[in-house]
Parts: C-alpha cells; structure tokens; sequence
C-alpha cells in the first residue's frame, strides 16, 4: 500500500506536467524510466543460460560468475505460503476529487455499507513524470478469496458492481539452491531477497509459460537482455523480474500486441498507446508485489528479446517518449486497446468499474458511419448479421478474420458452463445491457438451483467456453421434456473488450496511408500527442 501526502502529490504533479496547464514537450530526448517486468513464474525449477556468460549475486552473502553457454538451475521449496487480503472495491477515484469521494461514501453509507480506502499509484519520482495516484473505495475485505468471490456474486443479484483488489501483506518464503557448472549455492530466504542475475549479452530462460487461460497456452525459451531478480512471491511460485527501461519493453511489447508484419505507422499507434498505457498504470498495477506489470493479457504482452529487435526499434524510434494526455485534465491517457472492435469501440466504464473517460466512450470503425443503436437487441442482431463496411474488417488486413464470428457449444460444452455457473441447469439466459459497443455486460441466468447475476463482460466471455468478445446474439437450444438448455450457438462481433484503439483498424488505416497520429486521433478523440522525455 502506497499513502501519499495530498499536498505534496499535487505540487509534484504540477511540476511533472510542465510550465503551463496544457503544454508538454521536452526540450531534448530524456532517460526513459525504469520498469520491473513479471517475465516469469515457475512452480519448483528454473533452468537458463547465458549465452555471452554473466554474474549471479545473493544479496551481501555471496556472488559469481556464469559460465557462457552453460545450463544452470535455480530450484525453491517453500517453507511459508504468502499472505493476502481480499477487497471487495465498488470505485476509485483521483487523490484530490475530494467531493467524489464523499458522494460515493455517502452513497454507500445510505444502502448499509461501512466503506474503507486504499490509496495507490506514484508521485511524480523525476522532472516530467507524471503522478497518478487514486483512492480505491472498499465495502468488504476477506482473508480468502473464494469467500470474496462468493460475496462479489452474492452483492450483483442486488445490482452492486463490485471487483477484487488484492492486498499483499507478506510473499512466500523458504529454500532456495542454484547449481550449474558442478557448483552449487543455497540458503534460507525471507520476503524480498533472492538471486540477481546480470547477463554480459542476454539471459534464456528455459520453458517460460504463456497464455495462460487461452486456446494457444504454451512453453517456449526466450530471451531477456536486462538484469533478472529471482525469488518467491506473492502467488506461491519463483518469480523472475527483469528489471528495464520501458523504451526497451515497447521494442518487445509491440510486435507481440499487435504483429512484426504490421505497417510501419501502425507499430507507431501501438507504441504511443502502450506507452501511455504503462506509465498511466505504473503504481496501480500489481501493487507491493516486487514488479510494476506481468508480460502476460492482463497487462502488456511481452516475449523479451526479439530476433527483430533492431528492426521494430527503427520503425517506432520518432514516438519515443510520447504519449497522449487527456484534454480534461493534466493526466496521461490511458490508452487502451484491443484486438478487434468488431466495427465499434466500448466504453470504459462498461466494461470495467471506474469512472467515464471522455476519451473512451467508443467511436465507430465504419467507414461512413451509419446511426445505429446498439444497446438495443434488435439493432445488434442486424448489425451482426449484416456487417458494415469498417476499417476492422477490412479483407487482407491481420486480425480481419475476428470482425465476424461464430461458435457453437454442444451438450458436452454445456456441461462445463452449467459447472461454472454453479446454479444447476439452466433455464432461462436473459441480457439485461449492453454497451455502445452491443457488447453485454450485465447478463442474469436463471437455474434450477437459483439465479445469478454477471456483471462484466470477461466474466461473460469466460463463462461460454471464451467467446472473442461479449457482442453476440445467441440462440439457446432446450430440451423439449425438461425445459433446460442442453446447447447454444453464438454470432458475434470482434475480438477482446473493445475499448480505446482498435488494432485491426489501426493497421488498416495505416495500410491506408493514415499517420499514426491521425488513427491515434480517430481512437482516441480530443486528446493531445505530446513528448514527455
């Protein structure tokens, strides 16, 4: 937990953002901040290897050399599980809306709620790095997931939007050994310490896991050129943490998130986005936890090394250091994104809790724009089965293939969704809303065992087996004696939770001849392209 000084939060934050309230650029290119980068995690073994050889240290006890080209392991018992807390959040909000938080703590207050805060996020830690701390408002806070999760589920059958922000108290400890080059070290490790291991030219880390809770979940080698710490965390596994420059995560952030073969303007938008998408969460992501971001969906996909390093590096190297800023205030937009809108993007507060952004409210991709309304049924099942001409859809363009969609979930298939609502069969599926996107978000089943409400849309994919985006018309298919659904087959539109840039787009108006600057504009309406180092 990080508790800032309100006071001084705000002159900091003034001073990171520049001379005047609505100008921003550097006077020449600065030093890019540091991240702390999850690359990692392992249950008991670790095996790397440097190529050009290296240095291992453990901490003021001991250090020494890596051989080149040598296989060496890192292994760990645990002896003590880490420790945790569960809250249950309903809002944030920024540090110095002061009003805001009064409103929600009396809202709450009157439907029976004693609430709580958390305070998180950064100041401003050099010139022109901006502060973004907030106050995360709880109504409940458990020692055991599960019982959160029950709560989370039990509080959306009374219309309360809720989500759970883990606390860390203490990480995982236990025994440690490396070995390698017929040598071996060890010990007994407490919270935070660990190996370091500073590679001369790269570091390979051996059968990295990826992708977890996908369909292309896997293992493969791959190589970091930064220092590594490695040690228990908070999830009861070896965690490794290569420490970086974010110039150097973008190099390998943005071919994994939206692909080496896209057009040079393009990789630009993307750059931009997750630029200002790492610094505007750096603080509030995986909070006390040893690391800023994971390299996994939840945060930035990120392989390490590339064999086209150099090459993406050349083609993003004008937008080093900028990133969009709101124009309603002297924040950095975070500039989300996704795969594929689906010829729409959402709106923010839809899709997760917090706030409207008034850069995320979702624009059409459609290349004439036609009035529609889709948070009406009748307009999204006309939309889906007669989809307009937009930029997402664009035939020969990479990721084209998720503009349109279907999948069909057999009696087997069912079974497993039956399993994870938890309220017997089902009988009944009603959509209660939906987004601008026609995305759902609010969904209630109806089972023999009782009723459960869903109220967001990962949630939703999830539970159909992973649907690419929550904006379908589905036809639920029953048995005729019983009256329960055995079977389902889904349409739908799009790829991810559609808010802010659209990646497929954004390559087809780059395929187009479009700037960077012009896509990041039509994804990201009335917010301003400035230099921040």
């Amino acid at each position: 937990m990080i508790k800032i000084n309100k006071i001084c939060s705000v002159l900091l934050l003034g001073l990171a953002l520049g001379i005047t309230p609505y100008s921003l650029s550097a006077e020449k290119p600065g030093k890019a901040p540091e991240i702390r980068m999850l690359v990692a995690q392992y249950e008991k073994t670790i095996e790397f290897m440097m190529p050009e050889g290296g240095f291992w240290n453990l901490g003021k006890e001991a250090t020494g050399q890596i051989e080149p080209g040598v296989t060496y392991k890192i292994q760990g018992d645990i002896r003590n599980e880490a420790e945790r807390k569960y809250h249950l959040m309903v809002a944030t909000v920024d540090l110095e809306d002061d009003m805001s938080l009064m409103d929600i703590q009396e809202l709450y207050k009157r439907k029976g709620f004693k609430t709580h805060q958390i305070t998180v996020g950064e100041t401003a830690n050099n010139y022109r790095m901006p502060a973004n701390p907030v106050i995360h408002i709880g109504i409940d806070c458990y020692n055991d997931k599960e019982k959160a999760e029950e709560k989370k589920f039990e509080l959306s059958e009374k219309g309360i939007k809720t989500w759970i922000y883990i606390e860390n108290i203490r990480p995982a400890s236990g025994f440690l050994k490396m070995s390698g080059n017929k040598q071996s070290f060890a010990g007994t490790f407490s919270e935070g310490t660990g190996y370091t291991l500073t590679p001369k030219k790269g570091i390979v880390l051996k059968k990295v896991e990826h992708s977890k809770g996908y369909s292309w979940h896997g293992t493969e080698n791959r190589t970091y050129m930064g220092k590594l710490k490695i040690g228990f965390g908070y999830d009861n596994l070896l965690d490794c943490v290569e420490y970086t420059d974010l110039e150097e995560v973008l190099i390998g952030v943005v071919p994994s998130e939206i692909s080496s073969k896209a057009p040079q303007d393009a990789m630009r938008s993307q750059a931009v986005a997750a630029r200002g998408e790492i610094l505007a969460k750096k603080g509030l992501r995986h909070v006390n936890s040893g690391y800023d971001f994971c390299s996994e969906q939840h945060c930035q996909v990120y392989k390490g090394y590339l064999q086209n390093h150099d090459t993406i590096s050349q083609k993003i190297e004008a937008t080093r250091g900028q990133i969009l800023m709101r124009a309603d205030a002297n924040k950095i937009l975070d500039a989300v994104y996704s795969s594929n809108c689906g010829g729409h993007s959402s709106a923010n507060q839809n899709i997760w809790i917090g706030n409207p952004n008034p850069h995320l409210q979702g624009v059409s991709d459609e290349k004439s724009p036609q009035k529609r309304d889709l948070t009406k049924e009748k307009d999204v099942a006309d939309y889906i089965n007669n989809p307009p001409v937009s930029w997402c859809g664009s035939k020969g363009v990479e990721g084209a293939s998720k503009y349109r969609w279907t999948k069909n979930l057999n009696k087997e298939d069912w079974t497993k969704v039956e399993e994870k609502a938890n309220i017997g069969k089902i009988k009944n599926i009603k959509i209660i809303s939906r987004d601008v996107s026609g995305r759902v978000y609010t969904m209630k089943l109806f089972g023999e065992k009782g009723n459960k409400t869903i109220m967001n849309e990962l949630e939703i994919r999830q539970l159909f087996c992973g649907l690419k985006s929550s904006c379908f018309i589905a036809e639920f298919k029953k048995d005729k004696k019983t009256d329960f659904i055995t079977s389902a087959s889904f349409k739908g539109a799009g790829f991810g939770h559609g808010v802010g840039m659209c990646q497929t787009g954004a390559q087809a108006m780059a395929s187009s001849n479009f700037s960077y600057e012009t896509i990041l504009k039509h994804y990201f309406p009335k917010s301003r392209l400035v230099t921040l180092y």
